[in-house]
């Protein structure tokens, strides 16, 4: 989204949290000559801990009721927002005068709630994911998603990154819903890599979902295929990971994926749980890749059907889909051309920003 908004001579104040976003001062000196804001700030939510009567007084007391996380008012749906930023966000608002409010994820929504500094903005909320969704293990279902179309219709528009999100929210939210789905640039010079180091690539971070995934996968798919299989594996699941064999290749953290997927024929994935768009799933169109996946993987495609994807919930039918994407050679253009023709249609970056243009108002 900062590109985009680059590209149409946006000129962006980035906010960010320290602790959240996982910052350290050479991050945020990055950031800064990216070019990708003209302004940062980067704001810690709470105090240090050296001034400890400081701390639980000024900081932790407070900020214990302001987040409703009192025993006798619970508040069923992850908050983020502390006093101590959201007072410096008010800061930032005094001091500047903006035509749009940009904000990322409901958790961070309350803080354009009863804040008069807002103006005349036009606040737009991405919401990335169905939040309750996510923690419905943890909260109230119903109140986590009352508080969370609650936060929505705070905002005058919300970007859903998948259609059944946008399906969701639009049918509760008095706000405006437009899908604005990942944004990829198509990858160049793809098909010059013509002998293939792999069979299948798997590329997954360390969440509770991928670790199901993986387990399921290496103990119901992979024994089903021969050993002549070669299997690339990247990013931090490798730590759950405990087969080793001659035909998988593990990759804890990998700065550049093109070369990975260029060099691979498959992409997998086995996701059995999880909301919204699986980024892995559309970096794989973006490169002509066929992907086998479970019904999990195809959440949030705009298109179901005929889009690279041969999908199943079968142990036994998901190892048949790999090897027939292997054998065949005519079944395997035919969804290498679906794939990419689905990417290009839904995708791709400029097609997008052209999407884009509409919601912001830019001729």
């Amino acid at each position: 989204m900062l590109s985009y908004f680059k590209s149409r001579n946006f000129e962006i104040d980035f906010v960010s949290e320290y602790f959240t976003g996982r910052w350290n001062e050479t991050d945020i000196k990055a950031f800064e000559q990216s070019d990708l804001a003209n302004n940062t700030y980067v704001i810690k939510k709470k105090p240090s801990k050296k001034n400890i009567l400081y701390y639980l007084l000024f900081y932790k007391l407070p900020n214990f009721f302001y987040q409703n996380k009192a025993w006798f008012f619970p508040l069923q749906f992850p908050e983020l927002v502390t006093l101590r930023f959201k007072r410096a966000f008010k800061k930032i608002l005094k001091n500047n005068d903006y035509d749009y409010i940009f904000i990322n994820y409901a958790s961070w929504a309350t803080l354009v709630e009863h804040n008069p500094l807002t103006g005349k903005a036009i606040t737009v909320i991405d919401t990335h994911d169905f939040t309750t969704a996510q923690y419905q293990i943890k909260n109230d279902i119903g109140q986590s998603f009352k508080e969370e179309i609650r936060r929505i219709s705070l905002f005058d528009i919300a970007l859903a990154i998948s259609v059944e999100e946008q399906y969701v929210f639009s049918q509760f939210c008095k706000t405006k819903v437009v899908l604005a789905p990942m944004m990829l640039d198509q990858p160049e010079n793809f098909h010059t890599v013509k002998e293939k180091s792999f069979d299948l690539i798997y590329v997954a971070s360390d969440n509770i979902h991928n670790q199901k995934a993986a387990s399921w996968f290496f103990s119901h798919v992979y024994p089903l295929l021969p050993t002549s299989v070669q299997i690339c594996i990247i990013g931090q699941i490798n730590e759950h990971l405990s087969i080793k064999a001659p035909n998988i290749v593990s990759v804890n953290f990998a700065e550049d994926l093109s070369t990975y997927y260029q060099n691979a024929k498959v992409a997998l994935c086995p996701m059995l749980t999880g909301t919204g768009t699986k980024i892995k799933v559309v970096e794989a169109l973006s490169y002509g890749l066929p992907i086998v996946c479970n019904t999990r993987g195809i959440d949030g495609l705009i298109n179901k059907t005929d889009n690279g994807c041969l999908v199943s919930d079968d142990h036994i039918e998901f190892g048949h889909n790999i090897m027939k994407l292997l054998t065949d050679e005519a079944e395997y253009k035919k969804q290498a051309e679906n794939a990419l023709n689905a990417f290009n249609m839904n995708y791709e970056k400029e097609r997008c920003y052209e999407h884009l243009d509409t919601v912001f108002q830019i001729v």
